[in-house]
């Protein structure tokens, strides 16, 4: 039996979305559980936050670079976390910039925030998901014996 010649097949874009979506609720489980036990432990709230996000922006990478795009994921790992840090920080600006202005404009948007909430993190989702899919986890390239 000839051995074939095609390229083993990617991840599913479903996959994919699922393994993200865990990813944001596994980080955002363990930001509120270390953001709660440092502030329990008397650290001031602010400081807890920058260490419980911190600590969240590392175990979300880990997730992603396993699970959702474990099949791109480089050798260069110094790279790839400064790449998704930098994705991630341009997403947060895109929801807090969103929401600022829903909320600045007014209407429905100044009476009930979530929507801006809801608004600005759908946004903010898909730019990190597309981000992540198109600068972050890159697929690996090829080498001579695998040529497309």
């Amino acid at each position: 039996m000839r051995p074939s010649t095609e390229p083993p097949p990617g991840r599913s874009l479903r996959w994919r979305l699922c393994c993200f979506a865990l990813a944001g609720f596994v980080g955002f489980a363990f930001d509120a559980g270390i953001l709660t036990i440092l502030v329990n432990l008397g650290l001031d709230a602010r400081l807890a936050r920058l260490a419980s996000f911190a600590g969240a922006v590392v175990v979300t990478w880990l997730i992603n670079r396993s699970l959702a795009f474990g099949d791109r994921a480089g050798s260069d790992i110094a790279a790839e976390f400064l790449r998704y840090l930098s994705a991630s920080a341009l997403a947060a600006l895109v929801n807090l910039g969103t929401f600022m202005a829903l909320v600045t404009l007014g209407g429905p948007f100044a009476r009930w925030p979530v929507l801006a909430v809801a608004i600005a993190v759908a946004l903010s989702m898909t730019l990190n998901f597309w981000s992540y899919f198109k600068a972050v986890f890159t697929p690996k390239a090829r080498g001579p014996d695998q040529a497309a």
